[in-house]
């Protein structure tokens, strides 16, 4: 005879709950699928604070740094963070650390949505950088390019108040 331990129901609402919350919204948008390796394909590479985060409506993995496109048009979301660390200030301490540092820290972030024609065997590169703390986001043909390619278009979706 097994005795009824008082949490088994609530350990067992707990564990529902829990598995409930991990299962995929009906609201959550689908996950992007590349063409197969053998297939035609450009390459989009992200760098360290950037990120093509959708591609023609379709959430890419978390921490993917080269993504495959079929050739063809097709709506990427792009993003770039930008952190801007300032000194702040020193304040006194307990007796061990007379003297502590502060810090100011600052992030923006910029969503973009581009659009473009992209060709077979071409690499296409998300670029981010910080001007003035607000950042800049674009997608280029050339790992030092900045201009979208020809043809693209490209327009700001949100942290879009400091061009």
């Amino acid at each position: 005879m097994n005795p009824v331990r008082p949490f088994s129901t609530a350990s067992a609402l707990s564990a529902a709950l829990l598995f409930a919350c991990v299962a995929t919204s009906r609201d959550a948008l689908p996950k992007y699928k590349p063409p197969p390796d053998s297939a035609p394909a450009a390459t989009i590479e992200t760098g360290k604070h950037s990120r093509a985060w959708a591609i023609d409506g379709a959430v890419t993995p978390s921490f993917a740094t080269t993504l495959r496109v079929a050739p063809g048009e097709h709506r990427v979301g792009i993003n770039c963070l930008t952190v801007d660390i300032h000194f702040a200030g020193v304040a006194v301490g307990p007796s061990a650390l007379p003297l502590i540092p502060l810090f100011d820290p600052h992030s923006e972030l910029k969503f973009m949505l581009v659009t473009g024609s992209f060709k077979d065997k071409s690499h296409y590169y998300v670029h981010c950088v910080n001007i003035d703390g607000h950042p800049r986001a674009w997608l280029s043909d050339t790992p030092d390019g900045n201009a979208l390619p020809e043809g693209f278009t490209a327009i700001c979706t949100r942290g879009c108040a400091k061009q």
